[in-house]
Order: C-alpha cells, then sequence, then structure tokens
C-alpha cells in the first residue's frame, strides 16, 4: 500500500489486523471509530473490517466433512464487529441455518391433506382409523406453529418427523405413513445439515490466519545481560525488545537459560567448570559463524562478521566489516544497519516459527534505510511470502517493487468524503499518493542507464529527438551514421548533465556529450571535461553550424525556413517575420520566444516543435536540407571517433 503520511495506512493495517489479532488486541469503538460521526452513528454491532478468504483443498475437505451444504463453497468472508462478534459468509450463499418455513409449510400440509385422505391397508382398518386421527392431530398441531413467512425452527421439523418414525413398529406402518415420510424426511435432513452451519462458521473463524501488526522495530542491545533477560521474559513476553532479543537466540539456536546455567560455578578450577567454557565458547562460536554467513546473503551494503560473546552474565555482539576489521559494539554501528539486523532476526524468526501461514502487516518497513538497503527488504519480504502472505504500507519509491507494478494498491483520502481509498485495479488522480510511484519509475528507468557502455549525454529530450530522427535521414541519404552501439541520453538541462555523468562513470560507463555552444553549455563542458579526464570527449553543437554561429544549438543546425515550416505545424499557419531586433539574436530559439512574446502568442515551448520537426524528418527523410545533413553527419563522425578510441 502506498501513499503519502496521514492517508489512512496505519489505520487500515491496524484495521485489518484486529480481525484476527496474534496479540489478542480488541477494536476499541471509543477511540477508532470516526469521531465525526461517533455520538450518531456509533453502534457496538459495527461492523469493522471485513476479509475475504480463498479456500485450498484441505479447507474444502474439512467444510465438507461439517455438512454437504458447503461442497461448492469457492470462499469465505470473516467480519468482526466492535462487540467483538465474527460474522462469517460463504459463497456461493448457503441460506440461513433453519429451512424456509413457506416451502416447508407448502409441503407439509400437502403431505398431511393426502395422508388425511388415505386408506388403511388391506386388513388394518381398525388399527389405522385411531392412528390416523391421533397422528393427523400431532402433526396439524405442529404444522400451525411454522410461519408462512421466514424460517422454521429445526427442533420442529425434527418432532414432527419423530412424532411419525415413533409410529412405525410395523410394517403395514411404514406402508400406510410412506407419504409423510417422504416429505418429512427431505425436511428433517436439510433442518439437521443447516444445524450444522453455526459449526462450520466457528470452524471458519477458529482455522482462518492470524494477522501479524507490525509498527515498531526495536533495535537489539549490543549486550543482553542474561539473568534480567529471563526475568524480562517471564514479565512481558510481547515487549518489543524482548521480542528482539529472544528471536536473536533462537535464530542461531541459542538458549538463553542453559547459557545463564553454563556460567554458574565458573570461578572454581574444576573439570566441570573447564568443560562448561568450552561449551560456552563453542556454542557462541558456532552461533556467530552462523549469523555471519545467513546475514551476508541479505546485507550487501558490506561484508559483516558478527561475534557473540559471553562476559560474565552479559552476552554481547560484536560486529566487523571487510573494510575495517576493527570489532565494534553492534549499537555503535550504522542505525541502518542495526534496523536491518534486528529486522532480519524477527521476520526470519517469527514467520517461519511461530506465525507460519499467517498474515504480515508491516507498517513503513525499512524507513532508516538506505534505499539499496530498502530494495533488499522487498526482496526479503518475497522470501517470507513463501510462508507468509504479507502487506505493507510504504511511502518511498524504494519500497516498491518496480517489476511488480499489479502488486501496488494506492491509499488515498478521498476529497469528498474524507475517507481513506484503497484503490484496486485504477490509480487515482493524486499526485501526492501516486508521487513514490512516479519516483520508482524513474529509479526503473535510471537503472537502465547503466545497461550500454557507450552513451553520449545531450542537454535535453528535444536534443534526443531530433538526433534520433536525423541518425534516420543520414541513413536514408547514404551518409555516415552514429554507431550503433552509442546510446543517447537526456540529461534534462545543461545544469544536470555534470551529476548524471558522475553518477555513469561512477558505474564504469564510458560517456562523450553533445552540448550547446552558448555560455551555459561550454560552462558544464569545461566540467565535465575535468570529471571525464578528457577534453576531446566533449562536443560543442555551435562548432558544427553552417552558418559559423558558435553559440548554437541543436535547432540551429537547420535553415531558418525548414525550422519555421515546423513551428507552424505545431502552433498554426501565424505570421512570424522577424523584426530587426529579433533577426540579429544568433539563435532561432531566441528569435522564436522574442518573436511570440512581441506578438503575444503565448509561450514558445521548443518541444512542441521538436516533436513536429521530428515528425517531418521521419515522413521526408530526404528532404532535409544537404547543409543540415552536412553538419548531423560531422558530429556523428566525430562522436563514433570518441567511441573507437575508447
Amino acid at each position: 500500500m502506498v501513499g503519502k503520511n496521514e492517508a489512512g495506512k496505519s489505520a487500515v493495517l491496524r484495521g485489518l489486523s484486529k480481525l484476527n489479532p496474534s496479540d489478542g488486541e480488541k477494536y476499541d469503538g471509543l477511540r477508532e471509530y470516526p469521531r465525526r460521526h461517533y455520538s450518531d452513528r456509533f453502534s457496538e454491532e459495527a461492523t469493522v473490517a471485513t476479509a475475504r478468504f480463498m479456500l485450498d483443498e484441505n479447507d474444502l475437505i474439512a467444510l465438507t466433512a461439517i455438512t454437504p451444504l458447503l461442497a461448492d463453497i469457492e470462499y469465505v468472508e470473516v467480519g468482526r464487529r466492535y462487540d467483538n462478534v465474527c460474522l462469517v459468509e460463504f459463497s456461493p450463499a448457503t441460506g440461513n441455518d433453519y429451512p424456509n418455513g413457506t416451502k416447508a409449510k407448502t409441503v407439509i400440509n400437502s403431505a398431511l391433506n393426502d395422508f388425511k385422505e388415505s386408506f388403511a391397508p388391506d386388513g388394518h382398518g381398525d388399527d389405522f382409523a385411531p392412528l390416523k386421527v391421533e397422528l393427523s392431530q400431532v402433526l396439524s398441531t405442529l404444522a400451525q406453529q411454522i410461519p408462512t413467512q421466514g424460517n422454521v425452527r429445526g427442533d420442529l421439523i425434527t418432532t414432527m418427523y419423530e412424532a411419525v418414525t415413533a409410529r412405525v413398529t410395523e410394517q403395514w406402518h411404514r406402508e400406510a405413513l410412506d407419504g409423510l415420510l417422504k416429505a418429512l424426511r427431505p425436511l428433517h435432513e436439510e433442518s439437521q445439515q443447516r444445524s450444522k452451519l453455526a459449526g462450520a462458521r466457528g470452524w471458519v473463524v477458529s482455522n482462518m490466519p492470524q494477522f501479524i501488526y507490525f509498527d515498531h522495530y526495536d533495535v537489539l542491545d549490543s549486550a543482553v545481560h542474561i539473568p534480567t533477560f529471563l526475568t524480562q521474559i517471564q514479565q512481558d513476553p510481547h515487549a518489543p525488545r524482548v521480542r528482539t532479543t529472544r528471536a536473536l537466540f533462537r535464530h542461531v539456536d541459542l538458549d538463553p537459560q542453559r547459557l545463564h546455567d553454563l556460567n554458574a560455578g565458573l570461578a572454581s578450577d574444576t573439570a566441570d567448570a573447564r568443560r562448561r567454557i568450552d561449551e560456552r565458547a563453542i556454542r557462541t562460536s558456532s552461533a556467530s559463524q552462523a549469523m555471519t554467513e545467513k546475514f551476508a546473503a541479505w546485507w550487501l551494503q558490506r561484508r559483516h562478521k558478527f561475534r557473540y560473546d559471553l562476559d560474565g552474565d552479559y552476552f554481547r555482539v560484536w560486529v566487523s566489516d571487510d573494510l575495517d576489521p576493527s570489532e565494534i559494539e553492534l549499537n555503535q554501528r550504522s542505525q541502518g544497519m542495526q534496523y536491518f539486523f534486528s529486522f532480519f532476526l524477527v521476520f526470519l524468526v517469527e514467520a517461519a516459527e511461530n506465525h507460519e501461514n499467517s498474515i504480515l502487516l508491516l507498517d513503513e518497513p525499512g524507513n532508516s534505510l538506505h534505499g539499496t538497503a530498502q530494495a533488499k527488504i522487498i526482496e526479503f519480504l518475497r522470501n517470507v511470502t513463501d510462508e507468509n502472505q504479507v502487506i505493507y504500507s510504504t511511502h518511498s519509491p524504494f519500497m516498491v517493487d518496480g517489476d511488480h507494478l499489479e502488486e501496488i494498491r494506492p491509499v488515498y483520502e478521498d476529497k469528498t468524503t474524507g475517507s481513506t481509498k484503497v484503490s484496486d485495479d485504477v490509480w487515482p488522480k493524486d499526485k501526492d499518493a501516486l508521487f513514490p510511484l512516479q519516483a520508482a519509475l524513474g529509479y526503473q528507468l535510471a537503472q537502465s542507464l547503466f545497461i550500454s557502455r557507450h552513451q553520449v549525454l545531450v542537454e535535453g529530450i528535444t536534443d534526443f529527438w531530433i538526433l534520433k530522427a536525423m541518425d534516420e535521414a543520414l541513413n536514408a541519404n547514404g551518409r555516415t551514421v552514429l554507431d550503433p552501439r552509442v546510446i543517447i541520453t537526456p540529461g534534462g538541462g545543461a545544469g544536470r548533465v555534470v551529476p548524471l555523468a558522475s553518477m555513469l562513470v561512477g558505474h564504469e560507463v564510458e560517456v562523450a556529450a553533445l552540448l550547446d555552444g552558448d555560455e551555459p553549455g561550454r560552462k558544464e563542458g569545461r566540467k565535465l571535461e575535468r570529471i571525464l579526464g578528457y577534453a576531446n570527449r566533449v562536443l560543442f553543437v555551435g562548432d558544427h553550424t553552417h552558418d559559423g554561429n558558435t553559440a548554437g544549438e541543436v535547432e540551429d543546425l537547420f535553415p531558418d525556413d525548414y525550422f519555421v515550416d515546423a513551428v507552424k505545424a505545431a502552433y498554426g499557419n501565424k505570421d512570424l517575420r522577424f523584426n530587426a531586433d529579433e533577426k540579429a539574436l544568433p539563435n532561432i530559439v531566441d528569435r522564436l520566444e522574442a518573436l511570440f512574446e512581441r506578438k503575444n502568442l503565448g509561450v514558445f515551448e521548443k518541444w512542441k516543435v521538436a516533436r513536429e520537426l521530428a515528425d517531418a524528418i521521419m515522413k521526408d527523410p530526404t528532404g532535409v536540407p544537404s547543409e543540415t545533413l552536412d553538419s548531423f553527419e560531422a558530429i556523428a563522425a566525430a562522436l563514433n571517433k570518441i567511441t573507437e578510441s575508447i
């Protein structure tokens, strides 16, 4: 669940967790019901949360064993009210716990009428007459209690059925009462099965997964005083810090009580004392190695080595790494490392041992971690889902798995009702709610930058469009084209090219650049040359213009009339004649911006023109002016030469 702060993510998770909470915490209407509606709407019988559970084969076998009425069930919905009463609904619906009264009354009255008009079996007339009168009277009296609408009580059907079966003591009774038995037997059997639906609902409540809610991830102490810890286990076993420490001992198969017992009597110089010391050392050493190996698979920032040490009654955790072999107490390591270590322990232990097949609800996991470590949390949780379904909330783009956007559920506040909404299949038009997704997508796209070894940075997306279109035009005209190994990457402005280049160089990508010939472009180019260490890897468009405009931009490589045709295609066939002041400006984009301002045509946006220009080039590549082809061919040749030299 992705959303901004105060969107309601925590409320959704906590509300869901109390449907079947592992910590036993119940709903509190006084504190949790919406305050603005509490005085006029609150009721203890209000349903707080409802969850739909799909059923596996074992579930269906268990439910069908209770009653065959549930043989075709696809899923079950469980809700819980503020008074802690659970509501269970099966789908397809099974109906009420009792037979339908209208149907039952019709069937029974029809059978009674037939019985009253029936004849005695041969040779039993004298015996049948009083039986007929008595039984008709009993059944008619009972039938009057059946409602014409609603449902009939199961015990009433049972009483009627048993009134008939109790009188079947001889063979001729069965023949004489056959009509009543055929009418009442199905109703009795249905009543018996429907009476078991309550037991089936009870089975569902008892067997639905627990919800394990985490919103506080306590960091482990570097020095655990074992006697105090053993007392804390007895007094408050669910305290966050106790929980984390218990996970530590369980994960490496250390029994704190055993360690405490081994510490007793070590002051004496006896064979038993020496054996106890050896056992303590062996156990802690083995556990240290186990944790080092397990943790290395998850924490990739550095390679850490753990050493567990028993110092009297204290259990200590020392940590070193591959960059610094000095051992440091756990609580002196980075906050992110401490967090992940504790997080790793709690979830790996509790998900696998205590809460198998439960649902983990995690509120903002990984907030204190670096972005790459947060991404590792996602991988960790995917392994957890082998045994446990996981729902977590975040507003961090690094906690959004770009490869599985179908799993994302944006959380936002409905502006008309003020209620929290969780979008299922349609993402909301809420910029704040979608920002983490936007950032995550941007991050995914950024990762693709590091795939190609040879990249040419340009200032903006319009340069990218035009260069790609002109590369096709060069090919169509039999000219030299850009080496296919080279990827053109827009930097989003001259000021962003240098940071982007630094990042690419840090990932061992070979970088060149094509920048505008104006002062901002040449200034950034000089910075870039220092970063790259080579002056000849930065080209300037102004050095390749056909009219000698050294301050030229990519748009200045086209004749004015050719470029103005693209402007007219983008903005309509307007009068675009320049005055003397505008003609004095060296760059075509500057001239058009001044013209648009003078004629009140609005803001000139060159991206609109670049799109039309690229389309025109692709539509008629042979129609591109020869001087423009010459300029772009020279640029392609220069960039190819740089690529060949790398």
